[in-house]
Protein backbone atom coordinates (compact mmCIF):
# COMPACT_ATOMS: atom_id res chain seq x y z
CA UNK A 1 0.00 0.00 0.00
CA UNK A 2 1.44 3.80 -1.26
CA UNK A 3 2.88 5.26 2.13
CA UNK A 4 0.85 8.04 1.87
CA UNK A 5 -2.87 6.28 2.11
CA UNK A 6 -1.63 4.30 4.59
CA UNK A 7 -0.87 7.45 6.32
CA UNK A 8 -4.48 8.61 5.39
CA UNK A 9 -6.08 5.64 7.01
CA UNK A 10 -4.28 6.08 10.32
CA UNK A 11 -5.32 9.48 10.14
CA UNK A 12 -8.93 8.27 9.94
CA UNK A 13 -8.76 5.33 12.24
CA UNK A 14 -7.38 8.04 14.60
CA UNK A 15 -10.45 10.00 15.92
CA UNK A 16 -12.61 7.05 16.02
CA UNK A 17 -10.28 5.50 18.95
CA UNK A 18 -9.69 9.16 20.59
CA UNK A 19 -13.54 9.87 19.97
CA UNK A 20 -14.47 6.52 22.29
CA UNK A 21 -12.08 7.10 24.73
CA UNK A 22 -13.26 10.86 25.31
CA UNK A 23 -16.84 9.14 26.58
CA UNK A 24 -14.81 6.75 28.90
CA UNK A 25 -12.66 9.25 29.62
CA UNK A 26 -16.02 11.53 30.68
CA UNK A 27 -17.69 8.54 32.86
CA UNK A 28 -13.85 8.17 34.77
CA UNK A 29 -13.48 11.61 36.11
CA UNK A 30 -17.10 11.42 37.54
CA UNK A 31 -15.67 8.59 39.57
CA UNK A 32 -12.24 9.34 40.19
CA UNK A 33 -10.76 12.93 39.53
CA UNK A 34 -9.50 14.82 36.59
CA UNK A 35 -6.08 15.23 38.45
CA UNK A 36 -6.28 11.26 38.84
CA UNK A 37 -7.10 10.69 35.52
CA UNK A 38 -4.09 13.04 34.06
CA UNK A 39 -1.98 11.65 36.19
CA UNK A 40 -2.37 8.00 36.38
CA UNK A 41 -3.66 7.88 33.20
CA UNK A 42 -0.41 9.45 31.89
CA UNK A 43 1.83 6.98 33.05
CA UNK A 44 -0.08 3.49 32.75
CA UNK A 45 0.00 4.80 28.78
CA UNK A 46 3.56 4.73 29.00
CA UNK A 47 3.93 1.83 30.53
CA UNK A 48 1.78 0.17 28.45
CA UNK A 49 4.01 1.75 25.24
CA UNK A 50 7.20 1.15 27.00
CA UNK A 51 6.47 -2.79 27.55
CA UNK A 52 4.95 -2.70 23.61
CA UNK A 53 8.86 -1.40 22.47
CA UNK A 54 10.37 -4.31 24.68
CA UNK A 55 7.97 -6.47 22.92
CA UNK A 56 8.40 -5.82 19.48
CA UNK A 57 12.64 -4.96 20.73
CA UNK A 58 12.20 -1.29 18.68
CA UNK A 59 15.72 0.34 19.92
CA UNK A 60 14.81 3.94 21.60
CA UNK A 61 18.33 6.70 20.31
CA UNK A 62 18.97 8.55 23.47
CA UNK A 63 21.04 10.23 20.90
CA UNK A 64 17.41 11.97 18.93
CA UNK A 65 15.96 11.92 22.17
CA UNK A 66 18.53 14.45 23.43
CA UNK A 67 18.90 16.39 19.82
CA UNK A 68 15.29 16.86 19.74
CA UNK A 69 14.88 17.73 23.25
CA UNK A 70 12.94 21.07 22.95
CA UNK A 71 9.70 19.45 20.47
CA UNK A 72 9.31 16.96 23.64
CA UNK A 73 9.31 19.45 26.28
CA UNK A 74 6.89 21.57 24.28
CA UNK A 75 4.72 18.22 23.31
CA UNK A 76 4.75 17.69 26.64
CA UNK A 77 3.53 20.67 27.93
CA UNK A 78 0.97 21.05 25.02
CA UNK A 79 -1.11 17.28 25.26
CA UNK A 80 -0.58 15.86 28.20
CA UNK A 81 0.22 18.07 30.87
CA UNK A 82 -2.00 21.43 30.45
CA UNK A 83 -3.83 20.27 27.31
CA UNK A 84 -4.91 17.08 29.06
CA UNK A 85 -5.86 18.87 32.71
CA UNK A 86 -7.97 21.33 30.83
CA UNK A 87 -9.73 18.30 28.79
CA UNK A 88 -10.27 16.18 32.13
CA UNK A 89 -11.68 19.08 34.01
CA UNK A 90 -13.80 19.96 31.39
CA UNK A 91 -15.23 16.46 30.85
CA UNK A 92 -15.58 16.27 34.96
CA UNK A 93 -18.07 19.17 34.38
CA UNK A 94 -20.08 18.43 31.07
CA UNK A 95 -20.96 15.31 29.34
CA UNK A 96 -19.10 13.16 27.28
CA UNK A 97 -21.77 13.02 24.08
CA UNK A 98 -20.87 17.59 24.21
CA UNK A 99 -17.28 16.67 24.56
CA UNK A 100 -16.84 14.97 21.25
CA UNK A 101 -18.44 17.24 19.10
CA UNK A 102 -16.16 20.09 21.18
CA UNK A 103 -13.26 18.19 20.49
CA UNK A 104 -13.88 18.85 17.07
CA UNK A 105 -13.19 22.54 16.90
CA UNK A 106 -9.46 21.68 16.10
CA UNK A 107 -9.26 22.37 13.13
CA UNK A 108 -9.87 25.99 13.54
CA UNK A 109 -7.12 26.51 15.92
CA UNK A 110 -4.85 24.83 13.35
CA UNK A 111 -6.56 27.74 10.73
CA UNK A 112 -5.29 30.09 13.50
CA UNK A 113 -1.97 29.36 14.27
CA UNK A 114 -1.32 29.51 10.79
CA UNK A 115 -2.31 32.74 10.64
CA UNK A 116 -0.92 33.80 13.88
CA UNK A 117 2.32 31.83 13.49
CA UNK A 118 3.15 31.73 9.84
CA UNK A 119 1.00 34.95 8.59
CA UNK A 120 -1.42 32.98 5.93
CA UNK A 121 -4.14 35.11 4.85
CA UNK A 122 -7.90 33.96 5.68
CA UNK A 123 -9.68 33.79 2.86
CA UNK A 124 -13.65 35.48 3.76
CA UNK A 125 -14.92 32.00 2.82
CA UNK A 126 -13.12 30.72 5.97
CA UNK A 127 -14.47 33.57 8.27
CA UNK A 128 -17.84 32.99 7.12
CA UNK A 129 -17.40 29.01 7.81
CA UNK A 130 -15.96 30.08 11.36
CA UNK A 131 -18.93 32.55 12.56
CA UNK A 132 -21.42 29.82 11.84
CA UNK A 133 -19.01 26.73 13.50
CA UNK A 134 -19.30 29.28 16.65
CA UNK A 135 -22.93 29.99 16.27
CA UNK A 136 -22.84 25.99 15.94
CA UNK A 137 -20.86 25.70 19.54
CA UNK A 138 -22.67 27.88 21.26
CA UNK A 139 -26.23 26.54 20.20
CA UNK A 140 -24.74 22.78 21.17
CA UNK A 141 -23.52 24.08 24.75
CA UNK A 142 -26.33 26.06 25.51
CA UNK A 143 -29.04 24.20 23.84
CA UNK A 144 -30.79 27.62 23.88
CA UNK A 145 -30.73 28.05 27.23
CA UNK A 146 -27.63 31.17 27.78
CA UNK A 147 -27.38 30.90 31.61
CA UNK A 148 -23.41 30.41 32.38
CA UNK A 149 -23.48 27.08 34.06
CA UNK A 150 -20.74 24.24 35.23
CA UNK A 151 -21.57 22.12 31.55
CA UNK A 152 -21.25 25.26 29.75
CA UNK A 153 -17.71 25.92 31.81
CA UNK A 154 -16.55 22.56 31.05
CA UNK A 155 -17.75 22.84 27.86
CA UNK A 156 -15.30 25.94 27.43
CA UNK A 157 -12.15 24.25 29.09
CA UNK A 158 -12.75 21.64 26.43
CA UNK A 159 -12.51 23.96 23.37
CA UNK A 160 -8.89 25.62 25.86
CA UNK A 161 -7.73 22.25 25.15
CA UNK A 162 -7.93 21.94 21.69
CA UNK A 163 -6.36 25.14 21.42
CA UNK A 164 -3.14 23.51 22.92
CA UNK A 165 -3.65 20.53 21.13
CA UNK A 166 -3.76 22.21 17.71
CA UNK A 167 -0.75 23.85 18.52
CA UNK A 168 0.89 20.66 18.94
CA UNK A 169 0.84 19.47 15.50
CA UNK A 170 4.27 21.12 13.61
CA UNK A 171 5.95 19.42 16.81
CA UNK A 172 4.56 16.17 16.77
CA UNK A 173 5.17 15.85 12.95
CA UNK A 174 9.02 16.62 13.87
CA UNK A 175 8.91 14.08 16.62
CA UNK A 176 7.57 10.47 14.76
CA UNK A 177 10.01 11.45 11.84
CA UNK A 178 13.15 11.69 13.97
CA UNK A 179 11.91 9.80 17.52
CA UNK A 180 9.18 7.12 16.17
CA UNK A 181 5.66 7.60 17.47
CA UNK A 182 5.69 4.76 19.87
CA UNK A 183 9.03 6.35 21.48
CA UNK A 184 7.52 10.17 21.32
CA UNK A 185 4.17 9.08 22.53
CA UNK A 186 5.72 7.02 25.51
CA UNK A 187 8.17 9.56 26.85
CA UNK A 188 5.83 12.64 26.32
CA UNK A 189 3.43 10.55 28.61
CA UNK A 190 5.49 9.16 31.42
CA UNK A 191 7.25 12.61 31.52
CA UNK A 192 3.76 14.07 32.11
CA UNK A 193 2.27 11.95 34.51
CA UNK A 194 5.42 11.77 36.64
CA UNK A 195 5.50 15.63 36.88
CA UNK A 196 1.26 15.85 37.73
CA UNK A 197 1.93 12.52 40.25
CA UNK A 198 2.33 14.43 43.33
CA UNK A 199 -0.79 16.60 43.06
CA UNK A 200 -2.68 12.95 43.12
CA UNK A 201 -1.93 12.87 46.79
CA UNK A 202 -3.78 16.32 47.15
CA UNK A 203 -7.24 14.83 45.99
CA UNK A 204 -9.57 14.55 49.05
CA UNK A 205 -10.51 12.08 50.56
CA UNK A 206 -7.42 10.44 48.90
CA UNK A 207 -8.06 7.02 49.66
CA UNK A 208 -12.00 6.84 48.13
CA UNK A 209 -11.19 6.71 44.55
CA UNK A 210 -8.31 4.06 45.58
CA UNK A 211 -11.91 1.99 45.90
CA UNK A 212 -13.59 2.51 43.38
CA UNK A 213 -13.10 -0.12 40.68
CA UNK A 214 -15.59 0.94 37.97
CA UNK A 215 -13.72 4.78 37.49
CA UNK A 216 -10.43 2.45 37.11
CA UNK A 217 -11.83 0.26 34.61
CA UNK A 218 -13.39 3.09 32.45
CA UNK A 219 -9.70 4.86 32.75
CA UNK A 220 -8.30 1.72 31.88
CA UNK A 221 -10.35 1.76 28.72
CA UNK A 222 -9.47 5.46 28.21
CA UNK A 223 -5.87 4.58 28.03
CA UNK A 224 -6.02 1.96 25.69
CA UNK A 225 -8.12 3.77 22.97
CA UNK A 226 -6.39 7.35 23.52
CA UNK A 227 -2.87 6.86 24.88
CA UNK A 228 -2.13 3.72 23.51
CA UNK A 229 -3.72 3.55 20.19
CA UNK A 230 -5.41 6.58 19.40
CA UNK A 231 -2.71 8.72 19.96
CA UNK A 232 0.22 6.53 18.30
CA UNK A 233 -1.84 6.64 15.24
CA UNK A 234 -1.98 10.34 15.44
CA UNK A 235 1.71 10.76 15.44
CA UNK A 236 2.24 8.34 12.89
CA UNK A 237 -0.30 9.81 10.50
CA UNK A 238 1.64 13.22 10.73
CA UNK A 239 4.85 11.31 9.19
CA UNK A 240 3.22 11.41 5.80
CA UNK A 241 -0.20 13.43 5.87
CA UNK A 242 -0.57 17.18 6.29
CA UNK A 243 -1.48 18.34 9.83
CA UNK A 244 -4.50 20.40 7.95
CA UNK A 245 -5.81 16.95 6.75
CA UNK A 246 -5.14 14.83 10.20
CA UNK A 247 -6.97 17.65 11.82
CA UNK A 248 -9.80 17.83 9.33
CA UNK A 249 -10.54 14.27 9.95
CA UNK A 250 -10.94 14.45 13.40
CA UNK A 251 -14.25 15.67 12.79
CA UNK A 252 -15.81 11.97 12.02
CA UNK A 253 -14.94 11.10 15.31
CA UNK A 254 -18.43 11.54 16.58
CA UNK A 255 -19.78 9.06 13.95
CA UNK A 256 -18.67 6.51 16.42
CA UNK A 257 -18.55 8.47 19.72
CA UNK A 258 -22.17 9.45 19.75
CA UNK A 259 -24.08 6.39 19.29
CA UNK A 260 -21.52 4.82 22.20
CA UNK A 261 -22.51 7.97 24.64
CA UNK A 262 -26.56 7.15 23.71
CA UNK A 263 -26.20 3.05 24.14
CA UNK A 264 -23.59 2.79 26.86
CA UNK A 265 -24.48 5.39 28.87
CA UNK A 266 -27.46 6.80 28.21
CA UNK A 267 -26.28 10.16 27.03
CA UNK A 268 -28.59 12.33 24.79
CA UNK A 269 -28.12 15.72 23.34
CA UNK A 270 -31.69 17.90 22.95
CA UNK A 271 -32.77 18.44 19.03
CA UNK A 272 -31.30 21.89 18.99
CA UNK A 273 -28.28 20.60 20.58
CA UNK A 274 -28.05 18.33 18.24
CA UNK A 275 -28.19 20.69 15.18
CA UNK A 276 -25.30 22.37 16.62
CA UNK A 277 -23.01 19.32 16.63
CA UNK A 278 -24.30 18.85 13.38
CA UNK A 279 -23.51 22.90 12.54
CA UNK A 280 -19.91 21.95 14.54
CA UNK A 281 -19.33 18.88 12.45
CA UNK A 282 -19.92 20.23 9.36
CA UNK A 283 -18.58 23.51 8.98
CA UNK A 284 -15.36 21.17 10.20
CA UNK A 285 -15.24 19.08 6.88
CA UNK A 286 -16.76 22.23 4.83
CA UNK A 287 -12.84 24.46 6.42
CA UNK A 288 -10.92 21.30 5.69
CA UNK A 289 -12.19 21.36 1.99
CA UNK A 290 -11.58 24.99 1.33
CA UNK A 291 -8.24 25.24 2.56
CA UNK A 292 -6.99 21.25 0.20
CA UNK A 293 -8.56 23.59 -2.66
CA UNK A 294 -6.22 26.11 -1.85
CA UNK A 295 -3.18 24.34 -1.93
Amino acid sequence: MDIKYSGLILAILSPFFSSTSTIFQAQAVKFLNPIIVASIGAILGSLILFFILFLRKEKINLGRIKKNYKEVIIMTVLRPLLGQLLLTFGLSLTTGIKAIFFTKTEPYFVLFWHWFLKKEKIKTSYLVLLALHIIGAVVLSTGGNFVLNKPQLGDLLIILAMGLFSLSYSYGKTLANNIGSRVSNAIILGVAGIILLPFVFTVKPFPYPALNSIGWFYLLVSVLLFNVIGLTLWFSSLKTVPAWIVSALRAIGPLVGAPIAYFLFGETLTPLQGFGGILVLLTSFLIAREHLRSR
